[in-house]
């Protein structure tokens, strides 16, 4: 038994038929209906930064161009971009992280001792 009379004529397999381009095709919009699909919900979220774009307003580039600095800041996109300018070994990289991460424990903790004295000072203590 051959490989061709082992599939069903008009599947478009081992050979190209109409209905093997009408299935990419359908697929193709498929995959497109649910890009859009896809993209209204992100638009939808309510948020009015979508990706790296941010609406110009009012026609005030500079406002927008402040917002896009704020966004990139309080996303760390800067200091990643400033850190992967040259090389770190591998040492000075542990340093750096074992550093970072011991100053997020001590702000952690300075900020749960500030809230317990402002709790006290509320308590009339």
């Amino acid at each position: 038994m051959s490989a061709a009379s082992s599939n069903p004529p008009g599947t478009g397999i081992g050979s190209e038929t109409s209905s093997g381009i009408e299935a990419a095709d359908t697929a193709s919009e498929d995959r497109l209906q649910f890009a859009n699909n896809l993209t209204n919900m992100i638009h939808n979220i309510g948020s009015s930064v979508v990706g790296r774009a941010v609406p110009v307003t009012n026609g005030n580039p500079a406002k927008a161009y402040g917002r896009l600095n704020r966004i990139l800041t309080e996303n760390n996109v800067r200091r990643e971009l400033f850190l992967r300018k040259r090389y770190e070994k591998p040492k000075y990289k542990r340093q750096r992280l074992r550093r970072e991460s011991h100053a997020r424990l001590f702000k952690e903790e300075v900020r749960r001792k500030v809230h317990l004295v402002m709790n006290m000072r509320n308590w009339g203590m």
